[in-house]
């Protein structure tokens, strides 16, 4: 059962009556039933994008965030070879891997936003931000990107002056111009389909930035990531279970039952799984995962369990508060 007192305790949770409930999911539910007209959806593919992956310095930020913490736990950048789960709107984040010492990068999505993205410019705007050993931009200039770190000065005793130097600057560039579909230091799979995608034990590193929220099928991403990595690989994921753009309230999406969801997802390629951050661990400890470091971000301005749909109100408590997470994962 649930403790409401536990549940209410941790933000403010808004008592709604009935008749104004659904009343903002009505844009949404019409948004997605728009979908199936054919001019609209084609219309929608030509805009998509994910916001945030084409800037340099988001990617120079939520690279460093993830090499900070991954570092606490005793990962190591030179020669790592990195892939990633849903890079957006460009692999910027790989490639600021691959400044920072790796040697290889694998980036897979559902659709090829990256190649939209003038790739050539990011790189290069990112080796400026190493080169010059630019402090971390941190949650004043982007409050929205997590996780949050005690210091955001450039982390000099990870990265060497030298890794920076000796990067083969011209040779990437040379990859980004050529389709970037299995090159030598650059990899960019979209859209992916199978989990052969990646060779087996080929990783040392898989991570990502609020995209396991949107994956369909969590247990065969779970299955896919650990057989991609070496024994003593990581995988590193910062999970969003907030509503995103659905709802006034940061739990709203529970609130949605089946048949409205299924509206409101339309023909999206992707949308929210809307699972908990139980249903995540569960799946990576069934695999074969270890769970070495955990960082929780409680929500505030939540509708009430008693507004949620049927199937969400059992959730377990620290599911119902958990609106994000960093969560670190190792095979043994």
């Amino acid at each position: 059962m649930v403790d409401r007192n536990v549940v209410e305790s941790i933000g403010t949770y808004q008592p709604l009556e009935r008749r104004l409930l659904g009343s903002w999911k009505l844009p949404h539910i019409a948004k997605g039933i728009l979908t199936w007209v054919p001019a609209l959806n084609r219309y929608r593919l030509r805009r998509m994008t994910t916001g945030g992956s084409d800037s340099s310095r988001y990617c120079y930020s939520v690279w460093l965030r993830h090499l900070v913490i991954l570092s606490q736990q005793g990962f190591k950048i030179d020669g790592a070879h990195v892939g990633e789960l849903g890079p957006g709107d460009s692999i910027g984040t790989g490639l600021s891997a691959l400044i920072s010492g790796g040697a290889r990068y694998v980036g897979l999505d559902v659709v090829p936003f990256s190649l939209k993205s003038n790739l050539k410019t990011i790189f290069r705007e990112l080796v400026q931000l190493y080169t010059c050993r630019e402090p971390i931009p941190d949650h004043v200039e982007y409050p929205r990107i997590y996780p949050r770190l005690d210091s955001y000065e450039f982390p000099n005793h990870l990265i060497s002056q030298r890794s920076i130097e000796t990067m083969r600057t011209e040779e990437i560039c040379r990859e980004l111009e050529t389709g970037l579909h299995d090159g030598r230091h650059v990899c960019y799979r979209a859209p992916w389909s199978s989990p052969k995608e990646i060779m087996a034990e080929s990783l040392d590193l898989i991570f990502s930035q609020a995209v396991l929220e949107h994956v369909d099928s969590i247990d065969e991403t779970y299955r896919a990531m650990f057989a991609w990595l070496k024994s003593g690989g990581y995988a590193s994921h910062v999970i969003d279970f907030s509503a995103h753009y659905l709802s006034p309230y940061w739990n709203g999406h529970w609130a949605y039952s089946d048949l409205e969801w299924k509206l409101v997802r339309g023909r999206r390629e992707y949308l929210l799984n809307r699972e908990p951050l139980s249903t995540h661990l569960n799946c990576a400890k069934r695999v074969g995962f270890e769970v070495v470091y955990i960082k929780k971000e409680y929500g505030s301005h939540a509708l009430r369990v008693e507004d949620l749909s049927a199937r969400f109100r059992d959730f377990e408590n620290e599911d119902l508060k958990t609106k994000g997470v960093m969560v670190i994962l190792r095979k043994p």
